[in-house]
């Protein structure tokens, strides 16, 4: 199959056949015996503090088999070199390394289970207590700040490269137009999951990802493995 992109010109996908016969597999299809199930809880609000996570709903779940938050983990979260520093890959923000909520749908909580209707279960009995801090929704709003960045990891330098302002003045010809992609929008791929199993001393990790090697390594020094 001659995989040269040729604008204009349709192509077949290379997985189309298998995603629309249903043989597609994809990282929950993954057969693991005896897995153990984890279903996030995630913040309602943008920005503030958890002031109380109330587990006692959670915990008469049957199968429940434990609940992990910044109270019991938050000491074992550690900052990762990759990317940015104190964060994974684009993000400065570790999720249950602390109280602090930085954003609407920030993981508070990952619950396990032997079933994933359980784990789902206790995810939404969870009872969490907030104090509401005021966000900062935009590049124009309150408290929101610019940060080069050469300041958010030591692995980036100031990329700033001559004044594009001037070159577009100047150009023989520009183009001033605003495009925009809905939040929402159709895409053939799989929804957001994971499976890992240890095997000899290894972890094999499934995931549909966009930096498989990133991946490996952030969570590699994340395990410290």
């Amino acid at each position: 199959m001659d995989q040269t992109a040729k604008i204009g010109t349709a192509a077949p996908r290379i997985d189309g056949r298998l995603k629309v016969t249903g043989e597609a597999r994809y990282a929950s299809d993954v057969p693991l015996a005896n897995p153990v199930y984890a279903f996030l809880a995630t913040s309602a609000i943008a920005r503030g503090r958890i002031t109380d996570i109330d587990e006692n709903a959670s915990r008469t779940v049957p199968g429940l088999l434990e609940i992990l938050t910044h109270r019991n983990i938050g000491n074992v979260v550690k900052p990762t070199k990759l990317f940015s520093d104190g964060g994974y890959l684009g993000s400065t923000i570790m999720p249950l390394a602390s109280n602090q909520i930085w954003h609407g749908g920030q993981i508070v909580a990952v619950v396990l289970a032997e079933t994933f209707e359980a784990a789902r279960e206790a995810a939404h009995r969870l009872n969490v207590t907030y104090t509401v801090e005021q966000p900062s929704a935009g590049f124009d709003s309150a408290g929101a700040t610019t940060v080069a960045a050469k300041d958010v990891s030591s692995n980036y330098e100031d990329p700033a490269v001559g004044d594009a302002e001037t070159a577009f003045a100047g150009a023989p010809v520009t183009v001033d137009a605003h495009y925009a992609t809905p939040t929402q929008h159709h895409n053939p791929i799989e929804l957001f999951t994971t499976s890992c199993a240890w095997a000899d001393g290894k972890l094999t990790v499934w995931e549909g990802s966009q930096n498989v090697t990133g991946l490996k390594n952030g969570l590699a020094e994340q395990l410290g493995i």
